[in-house]
């Protein structure tokens, strides 16, 4: 499709489509720098931080070996 043909067929949408037709163009033509980064699955659930995964994983392992060894 060529420009002539995508000029016609915007001039043939309806008057209150044109912003959103605009808007979307320039986000095509690179005009439009806008868009935040997207956060993943943060933006949904929010973060929790609780610290160095493997410290957490150490304590509990030592935490393990503590009750074998008072149980034996």
């Amino acid at each position: 499709m060529n420009r002539e043909e995508v000029i016609e067929q915007i001039k043939s949408v309806p008057e209150e489509y044109l912003d959103e037709i605009s808007q979307y163009i320039s986000d095509l033509m690179g005009g439009n720098k806008r868009k935040k980064k997207s956060q993943g699955l943060r933006e949904f659930y929010g973060i929790m931080n609780l610290g160095d995964g493997l410290e957490i994983q150490k304590q509990m392992r030592n935490e393990w070996n503590r009750d074998i060894q008072l149980n034996f």
